[in-house]
């Protein structure tokens, strides 16, 4: 079959360009149909607790209408057809990192796995692009580990990262590549994502520079030119070869 863009999205839902921090294509569902999300959002202290989508689909009715039909759309297509939703998916990954001219997609800046089916789809769509890197950030790690029991491991090209369930928490045991998060002063397992202090050119602010900066007021801090929380030129979320990375609670 051959594809258009909006085909593609009414069979798979809308796979989208990301935002100004994170130089990829994402694909996003309802952060209210977290398996394991929908628990940790009422620990206080757990890394779900102040859980940005949420707010973001509260915030925003558009939002929360668009990532529920893609949730909808994912689910009922990956039950009957995990290939098709897979070659769908694949065909906008394919369109909106040319566009962007980049070689990385995020799933899930919002929502999570839903089953083994949609790790097997992702999986899949993967394969059908081993040109381009891609990053799953979950806390599904029952998923992952039912998922690798049945069918090995994951494509090169997939970087699973299972996230640790609370704050200044350790790296989960039994996955390779894993994900924290920590507070400030807190010990940092691993690399630590550095967004927070990166610019908008890609250079990476000292701690002094920060500080300084953190200390400016509002209108002084535009009137300084200097726009942070972006990943620059650091793709080590994607990386294998990056164990883990931590970053701070924002």
């Amino acid at each position: 079959m051959t594809f258009t863009l909006k085909s593609s999205q009414d069979e798979a839902g809308k796979v989208s360009k990301g935002n100004t921090k994170m130089p990829s294509s994402t694909f996003a569902i309802s952060a209210k149909h977290c398996k394991v999300g929908s628990k940790l959002v009422n620990i206080k202290g757990s890394t779900c607790s102040r859980c940005y989508a949420l707010k973001l689909q509260n915030l925003r009715p558009s939002v929360n209408t668009g990532w529920t039909n893609n949730y909808l759309k994912a689910i009922n297509l990956i039950d009957t057809n995990p290939t098709q939703w897979a070659k769908a998916c694949a065909f906008q990954i394919e369109r909106i990192t040319k566009k962007l001219d980049v070689l990385n997609h995020r799933w899930f800046d919002s929502g999570d796995l839903q089953s083994v089916e949609m790790l097997f789809a992702i999986n899949l769509c993967a394969k059908l692009t081993p040109h381009i890197e891609h990053w799953l950030p979950t806390r599904e790690a029952k998923f992952v580990q039912d998922y690798r029991k049945l069918y090995g491991n994951e494509a090169p090209n997939l970087c699973i990262r299972v996230s640790a369930t609370m704050i200044d928490d350790k790296p989960i045991v039994g996955h390779v590549q894993t994900s924290t998060v920590h507070r400030k002063g807190s010990t940092v397992h691993g690399k630590e994502c550095l967004a927070y202090r990166t610019n908008t050119d890609s250079r990476v602010l000292t701690v002094p520079e920060y500080n300084v900066f953190k200390a400016l007021g509002k209108a002084e801090k535009v009137a300084s030119g200097i726009d942070l929380g972006h990943c620059g030129a650091c793709r080590s979320c994607w990386s294998k070869e990056v164990a883990n990375i931590s970053y701070l609670l924002h």
